[in-house]
């Protein structure tokens, strides 16, 4: 019996079936990722996504909207998708939808309220395609190169408050090559102002470390109640890489309820199985 325990123990797995078998469970854990958060979607939102069945070249903002007729949200900004990337095959798959934000200020809104929403959607949407572009490039030229191996690459987006005061969107990029990561970008717009707010906006000059403490504090508390719970935060093993601080230009959102989130990407302060990890700040902004 120890002779036959020692000889399957010593098995190794091809390095290609290996990296077969991570990319596929990162695949199936994605799409996993994926069902969760659409059953949380509003019935308006899954028409809208249902009404896309086109393939969307890089286009005209004007002509996306047509095709799509996506209802505008919160009478201020709608989001429409100017552009898809779909590739499906043995060993490279892409599910790639790129949002734009088109800013519609509604009838009476200050001529300065206006200009501001729309250089703020400007801003957005520069950044949305640059980010894309770099990851579709990316992609592409690993399909042109010879080299095996497995590579998926999603993006999506979500609104995640569109209220009276705010409107916020979520950008989720999701890259598998063997194993998988995932990272959120967000964007919020103060509709009171049509300008982006800081987090210098809400805490004043001395948010990086008021608001790295209050993060700290959670983090240990999510671990006291939690053995499962893991941050980078007191781990002697961990050293230099514990967090320390948020960076100044910290990601972030702010939520239905009026609260700022704190957001950090795959790995940033935590083990992978974390995910995407956020923080919602006690404070109501606005």
């Amino acid at each position: 019996m120890e002779k036959w325990k020692k000889e399957y123990e010593e098995i190794r797995v091809p390095e290609e079936l290996r990296d077969k078998i991570e990319f596929s469970v990162h695949r199936a854990q994605r799409e996993k990722k994926k069902r969760k958060r659409n059953i949380y979607k509003t019935i308006g939102s899954m028409a809208a996504v249902l009404a896309v069945v086109l393939i969307l070249p890089n286009t005209s903002r004007e002509a996306a909207a047509a095709m799509q007729q996506i209802p505008v949200l919160g009478n201020f900004f709608k989001v429409i998708t100017v552009r898809e990337y779909q590739v499906e095959e043995d060993h490279y798959i892409a599910d790639v939808q790129v949002p734009e934000v088109v800013s519609e200020a509604p009838e009476g809104s200050p001529d300065e309220v206006a200009q501001e929403a729309q250089q703020s959607a400007d801003a957005i949407n520069f950044d949305i395609q640059k980010a894309t572009d770099e990851l579709i490039q990316q992609f592409q030229e690993e399909m042109e190169s010879s080299e095996e191996g497995y590579r998926s690459l999603d993006i999506e987006s979500t609104v995640l408050t569109d209220n009276d005061r705010w409107f916020s969107l979520e950008l989720v990029m999701f890259e598998a090559s063997g194993s998988g990561y995932e990272r959120h970008r967000h964007y919020t717009i103060d509709k009171t102002t049509g300008k982006q707010p800081t987090l210098a906006d809400f805490y004043g000059d001395d948010y990086v470390s008021e608001i790295s403490e209050e993060v700290k504090t959670q983090m240990r508390a999510q671990m006291a109640a939690d053995e499962n719970i893991v941050y980078w935060v007191d781990d002697p093993d961990m050293g230099d890489e514990n967090f320390q601080q948020i960076a100044e230009n910290q990601d972030f959102y702010v939520n239905t309820d009026g609260h700022v989130v704190i957001c950090f990407n795959e790995y940033e302060v935590a083990p992978g199985y974390m995910g995407c990890v956020e923080f919602v700040l006690e404070e109501v902004v606005g």
